[in-house]
């Protein structure tokens, strides 16, 4: 769930899939998580909240009191008010959410997905099958054989999450070649 960035100037909160809680973790309260942001360490700040459905199938809300990090898939959670590894042994398997905000100009992976993409002269190119990151950054995958960088304003024209639409530069065009 990282964002990526471009010139536009919405801001608006979603919830996002964080990880899923695969196991508990000692005989304090605690979950081993398998993560699927790319910020682990502001998404569990703590103090922060997360959302998790309870054992009613209702989403409820938790504050992390712990986390400890251990790479860049697994971190450790503690919650407030639970203490003991029996208070928590109901969450394996659920999946942690979180009402984050993309920062200005920036999108998350999975708005992007999905999306069709043009080039300059307006012919459909295909659609947005994933993100995959590169040593260079981050690519566009269209249909699983074209990747396109998605840098700023050189590959890219425009993203219109309305019209789930993205439009190419000259450059961008010339990659789907």
């Amino acid at each position: 769930m990282s964002p990526l960035s471009f010139g536009n100037k919405e801001n608006t909160m979603a919830i996002k899939k964080l990880g899923t809680i695969v196991n508990t973790f000692g005989l304090k309260g605690q979950v081993k998580v398998s993560v699927t942001t790319s910020q682990p360490e502001e998404r569990f700040k703590v103090g922060s909240k997360v959302l998790i459905k309870g054992l009613s199938g209702e989403e409820e809300e938790f504050i992390v009191k712990s986390l400890m990090i251990k790479n860049s898939k697994i971190v450790i959670l503690g919650f407030e008010g639970y203490d003991d590894i029996n208070d928590i042994e109901w969450m394996k398997e659920r999946e942690i959410f979180k009402n984050v905000r993309a920062p200005k100009g920036a999108y998350f992976f999975d708005d992007l997905v999905g999306m069709k993409v043009f080039t300059d002269q307006g012919e459909e190119v295909g659609e947005v099958t994933s993100i995959t990151k590169m040593p260079a950054g981050d690519y566009l995958v269209i249909e699983k054989k074209i990747y396109i960088p998605f840098l700023l304003e050189k590959f890219v024209e425009s993203v219109d999450k309305k019209e789930k639409k993205i439009v190419l530069t000259a450059l961008g065009t010339e990659t789907t070649k």
